[in-house]
């Protein structure tokens, strides 16, 4: 998001579409894994270290990482709700997630059309330019499709193996049951290697583009393709 600095609209539709795409990923993660834990609109008790520990505040929503990660790349993720408890948990929290940024990223769209924005038009669009703020086409539209963009890199990202992203959760938990894949899963899922990896990836640090936000153009590419 820092590089949208020099278009306020778009640096704005980006700061919106990830607060409340992480904001409510949050809470329908903890919903689906414990839905009286939302009783009375307060947060569920569920958060990354098992039931009966409350997150409360910021931390229930944004994980410090994630809110780096996105303002240094565009893109981030928000705090780790670990369903490895409950039986599929994880699965549930990895689909919770893939929900919200699409119906977010949907909403964005709808609301780009209706400000006058022309969907066959992204066809050959670099998501990554948005989310450098490298586009400027009216307020109007610049804020709903960075909104919309912001959640479709987002629910990409959910689907990236590494921890703490919601698939590499997944993956690193179910590892073979032996004492050393154990123990190779604890440092994946319990050390912060991982958000080094995913940072690391963000950045173009060789030049060009970085290598998970070609994945992001890529998966816009073929979405944008069928308009």
């Amino acid at each position: 998001m820092i590089f949208a600095l020099k278009h306020p609209a778009m640096l704005l539709g980006l700061l919106l579409g990830f607060v409340v795409g992480v904001s409510l990923t949050a809470m329908a993660q903890r919903w689906v894994l414990q839905p009286r834990g939302l009783h009375r609109g307060r947060l569920s008790a569920v958060g990354s270290r098992g039931f009966g520990r409350p997150r409360l505040g910021w931390a229930a929503y944004l994980d410090p990482y994630g809110a780096v990660a996105a303002v240094m790349s565009g893109t981030g993720w928000g705090a780790r709700v670990d369903g490895r408890r409950k039986r599929h948990g994880d699965l549930l929290v990895l689909a919770a997630a893939l929900v919200v940024h699409a119906a977010l990223m949907g909403a964005g769209l709808a609301a780009y059309v209706a400000a006058g924005g022309d969907l066959p038009g992204l066809d050959g669009l670099q998501i990554s330019d948005v989310l450098h703020g490298e586009f400027d086409i009216g307020a109007g539209r610049d804020i709903t499709l960075a909104f919309a963009l912001v959640n479709l890199a987002c629910g990409v990202l959910a689907l990236v193996p590494i921890p703490p992203l919601e698939m590499g959760v997944i993956v690193w938990s179910r590892l073979p049951k032996s004492p050393g894949a154990r123990r190779v899963a604890y440092r994946a899922l319990e050390e912060p290697w991982g958000v080094v990896v995913v940072l690391l990836l963000l950045l173009p640090l060789f030049g060009g583009t970085a290598p998970l936000l070609a994945v992001v153009n890529a998966v816009g590419d073929g979405l944008f393709g069928l308009f």
